[in-house]
C-alpha cells in the first residue's frame, strides 16, 4: 500500500470518512519524529493518536491508531493522517527540512535577517511580535475576553465542546483566574469585579455549547461570583454614591444577560452581593429602584414562571426592613401578598415579635391560598406549629406532631413523645405504628422506633414482608430469633439466585453468602452452599461462583 494509491487499497466507505476527517482539519500536530516515522492526533468522538511508518518510496509498512477499530484495513483516522502526510510532502517536498534543527544551526546575524524579513512580509508575525513585546503583565476586560474565547474556540468541534475538551476550553479562564488571584482587593477591587464578570459571562455562553458534566465550567462561574462577593464585602475605604452608581451600572447588563441565558444563579448572587453595600451607607432607595428596574426588564418579564421575580421582591423587602418604617414594610406585604416568600417573611416577622395570633392567621390563610402545592402546605404547617408553640396550645401541637411523624420526621416524633401523657403514650404509639407500618415515607423512622422500643416481633414481621431488609436488621434479631433470621436470609439469597440469568448476577448473589456467613457463621454458610449446589445442578456458572466463596 502506497500513499499515492491509498484509495485503491482502502474500502471506499473508510476512505471517504478518512477524507472527510482530513478535509475538515481533524488532523493535528502532524510531526515526523524520525525519518519516515510520522505521528499525529486526530479528533473524532474523542482524540486519537496515530502513527504511520513509511519507506522512502511512500509505501506504508506499519500503522497504529488508539481507536477501537479492528480490521486488516487502515481505520478512518489512519487514512486521514496518510492524506495529511501526502499533502505535506507535496507542499514541502519528499525530504522535508527539519526547520527547528536548521534554525539552531544559524548564527545570530542570520536569524535576525530571517526575522526582519518575516516581520516585513508577514503581517501575522508582525502582529504577534507587537503583542508579545507590548505585554506588561497587566490584563483588561478585552484581553481577558480574548484569552477565554480563543481557548474555547480551539476546543470546539462541530459547534460543540465535548466533555474531554472542557479542560482545553477553560485554559483562558484559568489564566484569567490565576491573574485575579494575584490582585489585592484593597488596591484592585474594581478590576477584580470587572474581570470576574467577564469570566462569568463567557463561561455562561460556553455552557450553551458544552458538555459540562464535570462541572468545571460551572465551578469557574461560581468561583468568580464568590470573588465578586468577597470584594464588595471588603471594599476599600468608604463607599460613596458615585461608587454605588458606577457599580450598579456595571452590574446591570451582566444581570440581564444572566436572566436571559437562565443557565446559572448569577443574577441572584450578583444582586445579593451588591446589597451588602446597604450596610455601608444610606443607599436604600437607590438599591430598591435598581431591583425594580431589573424586575421591569423584558428579560425578567419573558419568564413563564415567577420564582425569579418573587426572589427579587424578597431583596426589595430586605432593603425596606433595614431602611424604612414598619408602615412601608406592611404596605409592601399587602401589595405583594400573592408571593409565598413574602407571606413567609411576614409570618417570621410576626413570630419574632411574639405576635402569635397574627402569625397563625397568616398561616391559615396561606394554607388556603396554596392548597394545591404540597411542599408549600408543609411549610405553612411547620410555621403554624411554631405559632401554637408560642401560644402554648399543646393539643394542636400534638395533632401536627403526629402528622409530621407519619411523614417520617423524627424530630417531631420526639416532640410528640414529650408532650403526650405517659399513661396515654402506649395507645398513641400503637395507633402511630399501625399507620406507619404501610406508610413508605415513614419507613426509616418506623424501623427506628421498633428498635428503640425493642419491639423485635414487629421487626421480624417487617423482615418477613420485605426479606431484603434482613441484611441491615439481622443484628437486632439474632439474639431472639436466630432460626428465623437464618430462614429469611436464606430465602433472600435464593431469591437473588432465582432472578439471576448471567455470571455477573450469580457473582452478586454469591456476595450475599459472605454477609450471611458473617451473620450466622461458617457452619450455616457451608450448609447453605451445599443446598444451593443441590437445588441448582444445571447451572455451571453458578457452581463456579459458589465455589469461589471462601468459607474458612
Amino acid at each position: 500500500m502506497n500513499l499515492s494509491k491509498l484509495e485503491m487499497y482502502v474500502p471506499a466507505k473508510l476512505y471517504k470518512r478518512g477524507l472527510d476527517y482530513f478535509e475538515r482539519g481533524f488532523v493535528e500536530q502532524l510531526t515526523e519524529d524520525a525519518p519516515n516515522r510520522w505521528h499525529a492526533l486526530v479528533s473524532g468522538t474523542q482524540e486519537y493518536e496515530v502513527s504511520i511508518n513509511l519507506k522512502k518510496d511512500g509505501a506504508i509498512v506499519g500503522s497504529y491508531c488508539t481507536c477501537p477499530f479492528e480490521s486488516d484495513s487502515l481505520c478512518k483516522h489512519e487514512v486521514a493522517v496518510c492524506l495529511a502526510i501526502g499533502e505535506y510532502k507535496a507542499v514541502n517536498g519528499a525530504a522535508a527540512v527539519d526547520v527547528a534543527s536548521q534554525l539552531k544551526s544559524l548564527k545570530k546575524a542570520q536569524l535576525l535577517e530571517i526575522l526582519e524579513e518575516l516581520v516585513e512580509h508577514q503581517p501575522a508575525v508582525h502582529h504577534y511580535l507587537t503583542e508579545k513585546f507590548s505585554e506588561t503583565g497587566d490584563m483588561d476586560e478585552e484581553k481577558a475576553r480574548q484569552l477565554i474565547r480563543i481557548a474555547a474556540y480551539r476546543a470546539v468541534r462541530n459547534g460543540f465542546i465535548e466533555w474531554d475538551r472542557t479542560d482545553q476550553a477553560l485554559e483562558g479562564v484559568e489564566e484569567v483566574l490565576e491573574f485575579l488571584d494575584g490582585l489585592d482587593s484593597q488596591v484592585d477591587a474594581e478590576q477584580i469585579v470587572r474581570l470576574s464578570l467577564v469570566v462569568i459571562r463567557e463561561c455562561t455562553g460556553m455552557l450553551q455549547i458544552a458538555d459540562d458534566s464535570s462541572g468545571d465550567i460551572s465551578s469557574a462561574v461560581y468561583e468568580s461570583l464568590e470573588k465578586i462577593d468577597e470584594t464588595l464585602a471588603e471594599w476599600p475605604g468608604e463607599v460613596d454614591e458615585a461608587t454605588v452608581d458606577r457599580m450598579l451600572e456595571l452590574l446591570y447588563p451582566h444581570i440581564l444577560f444572566g436572566l436571559e441565558q437562565d443557565m446559572t444563579d448569577a443574577p441572584n448572587d450578583l444582586v445579593e452581593s451588591v446589597l451588602r453595600w446597604n450596610e455601608k451607607g444610606e443607599f436604600g432607595d437607590k438599591l430598591y429602584n435598581f431591583i425594580e428596574k431589573l424586575i421591569a426588564s423584558k428579560e425578567m418579564k419573558s419568564k413563564t414562571y415567577h420564582y425569579l421575580e418573587e426572589r427579587f421582591r424578597v431583596y426589595q423587602l430586605w432593603v425596606l426592613q433595614r431602611d424604612s418604617g414598619q408602615d412601608a414594610v406592611e404596605a409592601f406585604y399587602a401589595k405583594h401578598h400573592r408571593y409565598p416568600a413574602i407571606r413567609k417573611a411576614q409570618v417570621l416577622q410576626a413570630l419574632r415579635a411574639s405576635e402569635f395570633e397574627k402569625a397563625l392567621k397568616l398561616c391559615e390563610e396561606s394554607e388556603k391560598l396554596d392548597e394545591d402545592f404540597t411542599g408549600l402546605l408543609h411549610e405553612w404547617e411547620k410555621l403554624r406549629f411554631k405559632a401554637y408553640e408560642g401560644m402554648g396550645n399543646t393539643a394542636e401541637m400534638i395533632d401536627l406532631s403526629a402528622k409530621f411523624t407519619l411523614d417520617g420526621e423524627e424530630e417531631y416524633y420526639h416532640k410528640l413523645k414529650s408532650m403526650v401523657d405517659a399513661e396515654q403514650w402506649p395507645n398513641m404509639l400503637e395507633a402511630l405504628l399501625a399507620e406507619m407500618k404501610n406508610h413508605p415515607r415513614s419507613r426509616p423512622l418506623y424501623l427506628g422506633i421498633l428498635i428503640e422500643e425493642k419491639r423485635m416481633e414487629d421487626l421480624l414481621d417487617y423482615c418477613r414482608r420485605d426479606i431484603s431488609a434482613i441484611e441491615q436488621l439481622y443484628l437486632h434479631l439474632l439474639a431472639d430469633y436466630p432460626h428465623e433470621v437464618n430462614e429469611i436470609y436464606s430465602a433472600y439469597i435464593y431469591r437473588q439466585i432465582d432472578r439471576a440469568s448471567n455470571r455477573k448476577a450469580y457473582w452478586t448473589a454469591c456476595q450475599k453468602i459472605k454477609s450471611f456467613k458473617h451473620a450466622l457463621g461458617t457452619q450455616a454458610a457451608s450448609r447453605l452452599v451445599e443446598e444451593i449446589k443441590f437445588m441448582y445442578p444445571k447451572r455451571p456458572a453458578l457452581f463456579d461462583e459458589v465455589g469461589k466463596v471462601k468459607l474458612e
